[in-house]
């Protein structure tokens, strides 16, 4: 059978620290196009580091980071925003703006890309029914509950349909059933446009609901694949 070629690949990959720490140590990692994957470990395992390599907020220290055939860790800068267009990312910190709406916080990534404003609104529409908050649309975010306001950090992220998504502990400081709920965004758009979604967690619950590959990280090396 013909080999296919990784959507995303490292190769080698170690990652240190100016103050010395050592992320990541000798990571070789592929990852198919359409995988749903979770990236498992505890604290300081790695996993963020992992998550930036492919977002381009750092580079390696040692090693070569592909995605769709394009050696991404020696990009230039000038074309690291072209990259990120096709990319979809949940950080920790959620980035959104709070005195705004909703609406207008799924509406301005569409407007950064210059989505024409009728087909920015339909998506908007259709992202408000995905996440369950077509309730909520005018609604500012400081009024949200964390539950909430992860859904809409997640619908940020998917409003474009990018074709890889990086979600850091995207359930961080939520109850379970909260958590459950966004893991369950992600799965459902992974399985609607094939995209692949890789979620970075220190859950085990969330590994045992959710079918999808484990990758476990340990003190910045692959322990399990």
């Amino acid at each position: 059978m013909e080999n296919v070629k990784p959507f995303l690949e490292f190769r080698n990959v170690s990652k240190i620290y100016p103050t010395g720490v050592r992320a990541l140590e000798g990571v070789n990692l592929s990852f198919r196009e359409g995988e749903f994957v979770f990236l498992f470990g505890p604290t300081g395992a790695g996993k963020t580091t992992l998550l930036k390599l492919i977002n381009r907020e750092e580079r390696p220290t040692k090693g070569e980071v592909w995605l769709s055939g394009c050696r991404i860790s020696h990009l230039e800068e000038r074309y690291v925003p072209l990259l990120r267009q096709n990319l979809g990312v949940i950080f920790q910190d959620l980035r959104l703006v709070p005195e705004w709406t909703v609406f207008e916080n799924l509406l301005v990534p569409l407007e950064v890309l210059r989505v024409k404003r009728s087909k920015a609104f339909q998506m908007v529409k259709e992202m408000l029914r995905f996440l369950q908050l077509e309730k909520k649309g005018l609604h500012r975010v400081e009024w949200l509950s964390g539950g909430e306001k992860q859904k809409l950090s997640v619908g940020r992220a998917l409003i474009h349909r990018p074709e890889l998504v990086l979600a850091d502990e995207p359930t961080k400081n939520l109850d379970e059933e909260s958590a459950q709920a966004v893991v369950g965004i992600l799965s459902e758009f992974a399985q609607e446009t094939k995209a692949t979604v890789i979620v970075a967690t220190h859950d085990q619950e969330l590994l045992r609901i959710f079918p999808g590959r484990v990758v476990t990280l340990e003190r910045g090396k692959v322990r399990a694949s």
